[in-house]
C-alpha cells in the first residue's frame, strides 16, 4: 500500500469505527459519543491493536504513517476549543448568577483540592507520576485540575440526549459548566507561559507577547468583527469562511505568542459575536465531532499504554477516578441545596457534571507535551475521563430513580 491507500485506510477506521459502535450497536442510549470516540482511539492504539496484530499495526499506524494525520490533528482541537468558545458566548444570560456562582465554584474547588492533595501524596508515595519538568506544586496542581474538569460540550450533548437542555437543571449545569471550563482555560494560560518561561525565555518576554496577542484580538479584532457582521450581513457560506479563518489566524498567533494554537482557538470563540454564537456552531460542530475529531482521539490513543500488567496506569486511573467523582458530588450538591435545589436534583447536578469528554483529554495533552505529568499519569488520567464521562449518564439516572422510590414509598 502506498501512503494515500494508507491514510484513506486510517481515517476509515478512524471516523468509522466509533461512529458505527455508536449508532448501530445501540451505544447512544448510554453513552455520548465523545465517550465512544475516546474509546476507540485507546483500541487503535499500541495497547489493543498494537497487541492483538503488531504487524498490521505497525502497517496501518506506525511512526512512518503519523506525520500526515497531524495535520488534522492540530486542526480539529483548533476548531473544538473555538466551539468551547461558541459554548461559553450562548452561556452568557446571567440567570440566577449567584445559584450558578456558589455552585460552579464548588464543583471547581472540592475536586481540585481533593485531587491536588492526592497528587502531592503519590509524589511523596513515588508512583512514576510526575514529568520531567514537574515539582511537587506543579504536578499537584495539575491532578487539582484534571479531577476538577466539566466538559460544556460533551455536557450539552449529554442534557439533549437525555432531553433536560430546557429543564432547570439542564440550565444550571450549563453555566456552571461554563463558569469551570473558563477556569480550566486560564489555567492552561498560566502552564503554558511557565513551560515557555522553563524553556529560557524570560517572564517579560512570554507575558509581553500575550498581553499584546489579547490586546489585538480583543481590542481590534473582536469590535471589527463585530461591525463586519452589522454591516455586511454576509450569508451563511462566507459566515463560516469568515469563522474558519479566525480560528485559523488566532491558533497561528496564539502559537507565536508561546500560548499554543488550543489557547487561540478557544480565545477566537470568546470573541466571535455572541448573537451569531449558535449560528456558526450548528453548522461547524456536526462535521468537528463526528469528522475531525477522531484523529485527535487517535493521537491520544497513540500515546495511551493500558496494560493489565501496568499496576500504576490503573492504579492512577482509580484513585483519581474515585476523587473526581466524590469531590465533585461533594462540591456541588451542597450549595446546589442551599441554593432551594432538592436533594435529589442536585446529587443529579454533581452527576452531570462529571462530564470530562475532550476537554480534559486537550488538557492531559498539554500538560503531558508540558511534561508535567508523566506518560503512565497521562493513561491513567484519560481513562478516569473516559470512564467519569461514562458515567455522567447512567449516574444521574440512578440518582432520579432513587429520588423517585424513597418519593414513593414517604
Amino acid at each position: 500500500m502506498n501512503a494515500v491507500s494508507i491514510f484513506f485506510l486510517q481515517a476509515m477506521l478512524v471516523v468509522a469505527l466509533p461512529y458505527l459502535l455508536w449508532r448501530v450497536v445501540g451505544l447512544q442510549a448510554v453513552f455520548p459519543l465523545v465517550a465512544v470516540q475516546v474509546l476507540a482511539g485507546i483500541a487503535l492504539g499500541p495497547s489493543v491493536f498494537g497487541q492483538l496484530a503488531p504487524q498490521t499495526w505497525t502497517v496501518v499506524f506506525g511512526p512512518d504513517h503519523l506525520p500526515m494525520l497531524s495535520g488534522l490533528q492540530w486542526l480539529a482541537v483548533a476548531i473544538f476549543c473555538f466551539l468551547t468558545g461558541l459554548h461559553l458566548r450562548e452561556q452568557e444570560a446571567p440567570a440566577e448568577w449567584r445559584a450558578t456562582l456558589g455552585i460552579s465554584l464548588g464543583s471547581i474547588a472540592v475536586p481540585f483540592v481533593a485531587g491536588a492533595a492526592v497528587g502531592w501524596w503519590m509524589i511523596e508515595a513515588q508512583w512514576p507520576v510526575a514529568g520531567e519538568r514537574a515539582s511537587a506544586y506543579w504536578f499537584a496542581c495539575a491532578m487539582g485540575v484534571c479531577t476538577a474538569v466539566t466538559a460544556l460540550p460533551v455536557l450539552g450533548a449529554v442534557l439533549r440526549e437525555m432531553r433536560l437542555t430546557e429543564s432547570r437543571l439542564g440550565q444550571m449545569a450549563l453555566r456552571c459548566a461554563a463558569v469551570n471550563d473558563a477556569w480550566v482555560w486560564l489555567f492552561l494560560t498560566l502552564i503554558l507561559m511557565q513551560q515557555g518561561i522553563g524553556e529560557g525565555a524570560g517572564t517579560a518576554a512570554i507575558a509581553g507577547k500575550a498581553v499584546a496577542y489579547l490586546a489585538f484580538i480583543f481590542l481590534g479584532v473582536k469590535p471589527a468583527l463585530a461591525w463586519l457582521l452589522r454591516r455586511h450581513r454576509p450569508d451563511a457560506e462566507s459566515q463560516l469562511a469568515i469563522a474558519l479563518f479566525l480560528v485559523l489566524a488566532s491558533a497561528f498567533l496564539g502559537e507565536l505568542a508561546g500560548l499554543h494554537h488550543v489557547m487561540g482557538g478557544f480565545i477566537a470563540g470568546l470573541v466571535w459575536p455572541a448573537r451569531h454564537a449558535h449560528r456558526i456552531r450548528q453548522q461547524l460542530e456536526p462535521v468537528t465531532v463526528v469528522v475531525l475529531l477522531p484523529f485527535f482521539f487517535l493521537a491520544a490513543g497513540l500515546r495511551t499504554e493500558v496494560m493489565l500488567e501496568s499496576h500504576a496506569t490503573l492504579l492512577v486511573a482509580g484513585v483519581s477516578l474515585a476523587v473526581a467523582i466524590a469531590g465533585k458530588l461533594a462540591g456541588v450538591a451542597l450549595p446546589a441545596r442551599r441554593a432551594g435545589l432538592t436533594w435529589r436534583d442536585s446529587l443529579a447536578l454533581g452527576a452531570l457534571l462529571q462530564t470530562k469528554g475532550l476537554v480534559e483529554v486537550v488538557v492531559l495533552t498539554v500538560l503531558l507535551d508540558a511534561r508535567i505529568i508523566s506518560p503512565t499519569a497521562f493513561s491513567g488520567l484519560l481513562l478516569m475521563a473516559l470512564a467519569s464521562t461514562m458515567l455522567a449518564r447512567p449516574l444521574t439516572m440512578l440518582i432520579a430513580r432513587a429520588g423517585k422510590e424513597a418519593t414513593r414509598q414517604g
